[in-house]
């Protein structure tokens, strides 16, 4: 049980930050140029971390379409339609399970500035089932983890934001340690 990839979407559906963090020698998957017959570059465009690596086009898909249970979910104006009555703070955004996909399952948070966050983790074993609340509790504590340092990102004077992708280092990294630290965990 491991994070796979984490997006970061901005309330217009654009994508600010997109990591895929699967470790390439556990992968079982065929490498996309091979898939492909294509010459596609598999490193570290941004040249921050050497084991988060931009998104495979698998999981961009399973993030897209994630995005769109997102958008079935959020139901009309004001969009907050799977909050319960009365939640408030951190449980008030959290969204929960969004949809499995295969071996996987993506989960959705969502700022009340509607900036998305969305985590693709491995799913577990039928034999593990029991587990799964102990694991949603996990992955949204990431998910306020990672919001605070989007927050802390945004914050930065010397930050761009609004359309545009983020490109910190510090940001980076720190969601880097956040992930090990999810993965450890499990």
């Amino acid at each position: 049980m491991a994070l796979i990839s984490f997006a970061i979407v901005g309330k217009n559906n654009e994508p600010l930050f997109m990591k895929e963090f699967r470790d390439e020698s556990a992968a079982d998957s065929i490498p996309e140029a091979e898939l492909f017959g294509l010459t596609v570059s598999t490193g570290n465009t941004d040249g921050f971390s050497k084991r988060a690596k931009e998104c495979s086009l698998r999981q961009q898909f399973i993030l897209h379409s994630a995005l769109d249970r997102f958008e079935d979910l959020s139901g009309p104006p004001p969009g907050f339609g799977w909050r319960e009555p009365g939640a408030t703070g951190t449980d008030a955004m959290w969204v929960g399970l969004l949809c499995p996909v295969e071996e996987m399952r993506v989960y959705g948070y969502m700022s009340t500035t509607k900036v998305k966050f969305l985590a693709v983790v491995e799913d577990l074993m039928p034999s593990q089932l029991v587990q799964h609340n102990i694991i949603d509790k996990e992955v949204k504590k990431l998910m306020i983890m990672i919001h605070r340092l989007y927050i802390e990102y945004t914050l930065n004077p010397f930050s761009k934001i609004g359309d545009v992708k983020i490109s910190s280092a510090k940001f980076d990294d720190s969601v880097l340690e956040c992930v090990s630290q999810f993965n450890r965990t499990l």
